[in-house]
């Protein structure tokens, strides 16, 4: 194999890498960190959990209350979301979100930001 063949195989090798490192990351239930602009939105991927999830997160936002923060739930992985929270914070400590009743359930945790400014954010969504 020429000099340069291999060299297109390294920069290969590491381009597919570093997009599953990407794609693990969103599956995990993590965003961040991210730079939303005023008006934007973040989410995490969906989450499966029959017993509820905890969501938490932080922003960089220095004035006003702070982006919205929210988690929407779904019985089916393509069905409409409902918000089961929201509140406004510029840190959001873990917070526990339990289904609206009893079976299989797909969370998904956001932020909207709010203020006129762009944030950076970090969003934490896991399983009880």
């Amino acid at each position: 194999m020429t000099r340069s063949k291999r060299r297109l195989v390294a920069v290969g090798a590491a381009l597919v890498a570093s997009t599953a490192g990407l794609i693990g990351a969103g599956q995990a239930g993590a965003a961040g960190p991210t730079q939303v602009p005023p008006e934007g939105t973040v989410c995490t991927s969906q989450l499966r959990a029959d017993a509820g999830v905890v969501f938490s997160g932080s922003s960089t936002v220095n004035s006003g209350g702070g982006p919205l923060w929210s988690v929407r739930v779904t019985g089916t992985a393509a069905g409409p979301q409902s918000e089961v929270l929201r509140t406004p914070a510029r840190t959001l400590p873990p917070t526990t979100v339990v289904p609206p009743v009893p079976g299989t359930w797909f969370f998904q945790g956001c932020l909207r930001n709010t203020g006129p400014l762009t944030t950076s954010v970090q969003l934490q969504l896991n399983p009880v």
